[in-house]
């Protein structure tokens, strides 16, 4: 249970998986893991997967959420996709939307890994 990811360096793209119930600092951890893996290149597109998680959101997890985003914007120069369960998919598209007000405009969110993966040009 918890973070995990895999580089595919064939295809430019990192997916990140999320299985149990997990955390806003543990899904930013895995986002720095992937920024300093040397394998990783920042035109990458990224589907980070917590359909199969548990979430509860805290208080500052969207102010959390995008200020990593911010630090790290250098490093995900490409499409970012977000795949959520329904039960927390307007949840997630807030995140979407609190980080394109900050100037992310590269993140969507999905319920469904084939349109993301499409949306990732995958």
């Amino acid at each position: 249970m918890g973070m995990r990811y895999e580089i595919d360096q064939a295809v430019a793209n990192v997916r990140i998986i999320g299985t149990g119930h997990l955390s806003m600092p543990e899904m930013i951890s895995v986002v720095d893991a992937v920024a300093e893996d040397p394998r990783f290149c920042s035109n990458f597109t990224v589907i980070f997967d917590i359909r199969n998680a548990n979430y509860t959101a805290e208080l500052n997890d969207g102010d959390a959420f995008v200020a990593a985003l911010k630090r790290r914007e250098v490093n995900f120069q490409n499409r970012f996709a977000l795949v959520v369960p329904e039960s927390i998919h307007i949840l997630a598209k807030l995140f979407c939307l609190l980080a394109q007000v900050s100037g992310i405009d590269r993140m969507q969110c999905f319920t469904d890994i084939g349109e993301a993966r499409k949306w990732c040009g995958i």
